[in-house]
């Protein structure tokens, strides 16, 4: 697999930007928080006397105060209640599915929204209180209180969305319909080439003049900058060997890219090209989605749950992904400048280590469940009509090991011959 890519050192910051961003739970809330702040201090200045009432109040001041003693102290609470719920709900995701889930839920613009428009009332009623003056004043605050209800209105709307929200990302087809399309992205990303069944260029013969080790902490390579690597190769004349692939645990003093001739290398700016983090992203590791669908189901299947409908809808999104990557180049990739000359060449799974990936472990905890066995089975007879030739080897293989399993779980030749029946829908009984 090889493509030409432009050079460039702006998309490693731009991808920690926006990752910084994605998990943060401080930029929205907070753009809330400073307009609730701003809008306390503008409103009640705009309150010249009582002709501006736009709710038809006619409030005095003390009474404008209660108010908006109300709307804080209540608001408040509420806030705190529904952070609460939203802990709990991320909670019980987190056991049913998956751990992965708590980040999806992180990266959620409404759920950020929706905790900025709570706070927001609250705010802005403390910060209009200190600016009405002292109790008992002959000012009639009507603009500064309508706000105050608009703003409690639209938090009770909002509360309903989020409910909604939360509810719908718990959703087994809403969780793999978002891996789906992340995963799709990410294949897009890492193998963009269409299969085609040339060989591999040879690989780079000069000699290694420099090994890159790691310095940093101690995480998971989360992406590649393949514009800087680009361009540091181009511009030293060298070519960079990757060692260490997305989604691989990287520890101090690992080997991280290995540097064939050239000139004039920074070891510092070419380790500031492999981006390691905490955990793995979606963004250049689609094997990472496979992984988190596959922990999905085969805790579907474990016995505490007993799940199987929800481990053939899984079997679906899998389904779509196999046939996706059944028709790019996979495995390792390799990065040509302007001229056609490999610069850049990277480690990506191939099309057997996937396949298994997708496959293997809930093939292990699946062949006992019919509605699983006959969806699998339902797959990889789908696979074999499509695949290329030179991948069709792997197919036969997992089909061989689906009916050995399937054998092995049903001694008796009437539920065997149920369960080795393909069943494309799932529906696990004769069709």
């Amino acid at each position: 697999m090889h493509q030409p890519i432009r050079q460039g050192r702006s998309w490693g910051r731009r991808f920690r930007r926006r990752e910084w961003l994605d998990r943060s739970w401080l930029v929205v809330p907070s753009l809330y928080v400073l307009a609730a702040l701003a809008l306390g201090k503008a409103v009640p200045a705009l309150e010249t006397g009582n002709e501006v009432d736009p709710l038809g109040l006619a409030l005095s001041t003390d009474s404008a105060r209660e108010i908006l003693n109300a709307v804080a102290g209540g608001m408040i609470a509420f806030t705190g209640l529904v952070v609460s719920v939203a802990v709990v709900v991320v909670q019980f995701g987190a056991g049913q599915y998956t751990p992965r889930l708590v980040l999806r839920f992180r990266r959620d613009l409404v759920v950020k929204h929706a905790l900025g428009i709570f706070i927001a009332p609250a705010l802005y009623a403390l910060v209009a209180l200190g600016e009405l003056g002292a109790p008992g004043g002959d000012l009639q605050p009507n603009l500064t209180v309508g706000l105050a209800v608009v703003l409690l209105v639209v938090a009770v709307f909002a509360f309903f969305g989020l409910v909604a929200r939360l509810l719908d990302l718990l959703r087994p087809r809403r969780l793999f319909e978002q891996l789906l399309r992340g995963c799709e992205r990410a294949i897009d990303e890492v193998y963009p080439v269409p299969f085609t069944g040339a060989a591999s260029p040879p690989p780079a013969s000069a000699p290694v003049t420099l090994t890159v080790a790691h310095d940093g902490k101690e995480g998971v390579v989360s992406a590649l900058d393949r514009p800087r690597l680009m361009a540091i190769a181009v511009e030293t004349g060298a070519v960079l060997e990757v060692a260490a692939a997305v989604g691989e645990f990287l520890r101090r003093g690992a080997p991280l890219v290995r540097v064939r001739g050239g000139r004039g290398i920074s070891a510092d700016d070419v380790e500031r090209a492999v981006i390691v983090s905490d955990e793995r992203t979606l963004v250049q590791d689609p094997a990472f989605a496979i992984r988190a669908i596959v922990d999905i189901v085969i805790r579907a299947l474990s016995p505490a749950v007993n799940d199987p409908t929800t481990a053939s809808q899984g079997l679906d999104v899998l389904e779509s992904l196999l046939h996706r990557l059944a028709a790019r180049e996979l495995g390792a990739g390799r990065l040509l400048d302007e001229e056609g000359t490999m610069r850049v060449v990277y480690r990506a799974p191939g099309w057997d280590e996937l396949l298994a990936l997708a496959l293997t472990e809930v093939r292990h905890y699946g062949a006992p469940a019919h509605q699983v066995a006959r969806r699998m089975r339902a797959l990889l007879d789908g696979l074999v009509e499509v695949v290329p030739e030179q991948r069709a080897g792997a197919v036969h293989a997992q089909l061989a090991l689906l009916d050995a399993a399937v054998r092995s779980a049903f001694p008796d030749p009437s539920e065997r011959a149920v369960a080795l029946e393909p069943d494309p829908m799932g529906l696990g009984g004769p069709r």
